[in-house]
C-alpha cells in the first residue's frame, strides 16, 4: 500500500490515501510553523481595513473533510494576499503532505512525492487532482466572515449581527464558532457543504493580520 500513488488521476480517493502515507514522506520544502509576528494593539485599523477588503492574512487551522463516505483529518496552513495563496496541507503528524499555490498564472499542486499539478484555479485543480474542491476564491471571504462580492448570497445573522449560515456558489456555509482578533470578531471554526456528498470543516486555531 505504501507504494501507491497519492494522486492518481480518477480516484475520489486520493486525499485518503494521502493522509494514510503522510507519515512516511516529507516535503522539500518543511513542515515548519508560518511565522507568527506578535500581535497589534486591539482595533488596529489598518488590520481591520485589510481583512475586511479581503486583504492579506495568514492562518493555522484544522482542516477535516468527508467526500462520498469516507473522512480524514490535518492541518492547513494558508498565507493569502490579493495577488496569490499559498496553502500547505499537513497530515495529523505535522509532515508536508501538500502545497498548493496560486497566482494570476494559475494555480499548481505539489505533491510530497514531488510530483506537479497545474490548472487555471485552485477549485479545478483539487477536483482532478485530488477528487473533491476547495473553493478557495470563495473561502478567501468566508474565512473572514464576508460573502465573495461576485455571486449571488443567502446570510442568516445571529444576535451579533455575525454571518451564522451563508449560501453561495452551491455551498452552505455553517459558522460555529468567533473569536477576537485584533479588536474584531473573527470566525474560529466554520463547516462548508456542497450537497450531502462533501464537506469540509475548518477549526482556526491563529489569525496572523497585517
Amino acid at each position: 500500500m505504501l507504494s501507491r500513488n497519492l494522486f492518481p488521476q480518477k480516484s475520489n480517493n486520493n486525499f485518503i490515501r494521502l493522509f494514510a502515507v503522510c507519515a512516511f514522506l516529507v516535503l522539500p520544502w518543511g513542515c515548519a510553523s508560518l511565522p507568527v509576528p506578535p500581535e497589534e494593539p486591539e482595533a488596529a485599523p489598518r488590520a481591520q481595513a485589510a481583512v475586511d477588503a479581503g486583504g492579506a492574512f495568514r492562518l493555522n487551522g484544522r482542516i477535516g473533510v468527508s467526500h462520498n463516505g469516507e473522512s480524514f483529518s490535518g492541518s492547513l496552513r494558508w498565507h493569502h494576499s490579493a495577488e496569490d495563496d499559498e496553502i500547505f496541507i499537513l497530515s495529523p503528524l505535522g509532515q508536508g503532505v501538500a502545497r498548493i499555490s496560486r497566482n494570476l498564472a494559475g494555480a499548481s499542486l505539489e505533491t510530497a512525492e514531488g510530483r506537479g499539478y497545474r490548472a487555471a484555479d485552485v477549485e479545478n485543480l483539487t477536483e482532478e487532482v485530488l477528487g473533491w474542491r476547495l473553493p478557495a476564491s470563495g473561502l478567501q471571504y468566508w474565512v473572514v466572515g464576508r460573502p465573495a462580492p461576485e455571486g449571488l448570497a443567502e446570510a442568516e445573522l445571529d444576535d451579533n449581527l455575525q454571518l451564522r449560515r451563508l449560501h453561495q456558489d452551491g455551498w452552505r456555509i455553517d459558522y460555529l464558532g468567533y473569536r477576537l482578533v485584533q479588536g474584531r470578531m473573527l470566525p474560529a471554526k466554520l463547516e462548508m457543504a456542497m450537497g450531502e456528498r462533501l464537506r469540509v470543516r475548518l477549526v482556526i486555531d491563529d489569525w496572523v493580520l497585517p
